[in-house]
């Protein structure tokens, strides 16, 4: 049961921000500042927990998100799976640092991850507007140790972890 508990809650938080990614902003400046929340879940479950969150889970919930957007089939598949293979070569060195510094280091591999859904937007031919890809950095960033405490609070199950936040 213990193996099996972070499989459910990795699959339920993953559901969730794959909602929150759908969800629609009231406003056009609100969405271009929404978070990348299926990135974030997924960097948190590859630091975490990094066995079951190999590049499999990536690539499928990947296909999802360009199932559920709409986009090129495979596009955000390619951009997740590189962003957990990144993640999971650098876990030794990003365990080491504080939270805000670890946002700080988690910033490139975040654009990363927008670059290559530009570059892939720009080879296919979609005119996507540029500031809906870029300036979510700017939020996921600052909120990524908000994302790291509620996620690790769910998975440690309210246990108070003196090393993290």
């Amino acid at each position: 049961m213990i193996d099996r508990a972070p499989r459910v809650l990795m699959a339920a938080t993953l559901a969730v921000a794959l909602v929150l990614q759908l969800v629609e902003l009231p406003w056009y400046w609100l969405a271009m500042l929404r978070p990348m929340f299926v990135p974030m879940v997924l960097v948190y479950w590859a630091l975490v927990v990094p066995q079951p969150t190999g590049l499999l889970t990536a690539w499928i919930t990947g296909l999802l998100l360009d199932v559920l957007l709409g986009s090129v089939l495979g596009q955000h598949a390619l951009g997740l799976t590189v962003l957990v293979f990144v993640t999971l070569q650098l876990r030794g060195i990003l365990s080491l640092y504080p939270i805000w510094q670890e946002a700080l280091a988690l910033t490139p591999i975040f654009a990363l991850y927008v670059f290559l859904m530009f570059w892939i937007d720009g080879a296919t031919g979609h005119r996507a507007d540029p500031w809906l890809l870029w300036l979510p950095l700017l939020t996921t960033g600052p909120c990524w140790p908000l994302a790291f405490g509620l996620l690790n609070s769910l998975h440690r199950g309210g246990e108070h972890d003196p090393l993290t936040l």
